[in-house]
């Protein structure tokens, strides 16, 4: 089928999806998405990112004619004004009880509030190598890391984001714990770009990919929502999509949750797709 651009959002992750396994957007890509979305293309992001770190990405698209979807949800962002469109904090309390957990399976990362609309990470000693270099390659984007002592400074800031990074079989019975708190989501999913490493996310129940797109469904009156991912926190994605369409490089269980297959991110499958099936063919 074909779609009707002026009704349609189509809304796809970054890294793993639309970026090349190098964490960039190919040149080719760039200039087709470009072209598109200057035809009318609807056209935005879903991703775990913060917009400084999209900007540097995909600066050479933006901005995009719909908001942006960033933090898994929990921030939804207007490339076009530099404004916060949506937020989403965590609960004092929630707060308390995820750092608290935290510490009882041992486990450190990275806590995020928002001062002024812009994030600011936190973070605890002892970091393990994989989350120190995390640090450091995103250093300048996030402006810095701050060096805290007691996470409990911060329970009644505005949090909106705890991440931590580890083993799937270290990380999961936390998951499972956190898991229970009522008024939180969470999100497990192994990191591509380091073998044996996973993401563990927590954020408010009110911040997801599938609100975020729900709400930029409802917002500008879309009919139609396409979606594109290749990793387990793109499910709820999938889930408030009309069609989603999981990445050739995706895990057999995120391929076989989509309505279809398309490319690989080393083929830019996304722009293909859209190249193809929006009528939108190079000129």
């Amino acid at each position: 089928m074909t779609y009707d651009i002026t009704k349609t959002l189509f809304l796809s992750d970054m890294d793993g999806t639309l970026l090349t396994p190098g964490a960039v957007l190919s040149e080719t890509a760039a200039r087709e998405l470009r072209r598109m979305i200057g035809q009318g293309l609807r056209f935005s992001i879903a991703t775990g990112r913060i917009k400084e770190s999209v900007r540097e990405i995909l600066g050479g698209i933006l901005p995009l004619p719909v908001p942006l979807v960033l933090l898994n949800g929990t921030l939804v962002y207007d490339s076009a004004s530099g404004q916060l469109v949506k937020k989403e904090q965590m609960a004092a309390h929630t707060v308390r009880e995820v750092l608290r957990l935290a510490r009882e399976h041992r486990q450190n990362g990275f806590l995020y509030t928002l001062e002024d609309d812009a994030i600011r990470p936190y973070y605890r000693e002892p970091l393990r190598p994989v989350m120190r270099a995390f640090m450091r390659d995103r250093w300048k984007v996030y402006g810095g890391f701050v060096p805290l002592e007691d996470w409990n400074a911060l329970a009644d800031a505005d949090v909106v984001y705890f991440t931590v990074q580890d083993s799937y079989g270290a990380l999961e019975p936390l998951y499972r714990d956190l898991k229970e708190l009522p008024e939180l989501d969470c999100a497990l999913y192994r990191d591509i770009y380091h073998e044996g490493n996973w993401f563990l996310e927590c954020f408010s129940c009110r911040a997801s990919k599938y609100n975020a797109a729900c709400w930029l469904r409802e917002t500008f009156g879309f009919t139609r929502v396409v979606g594109f991912g290749d990793n387990h926190n793109d499910l709820p994605l999938f889930a408030a999509c009309d069609e989603s369409y999981a990445v050739a490089n995706a895990p057999e269980e995120i391929r076989a949750a989509a309505t279809g297959v398309i490319g690989a991110n080393t083929e830019d499958g996304v722009v293909r797709f859209l190249r193809e099936r929006t009528l939108l063919g190079s000129s």
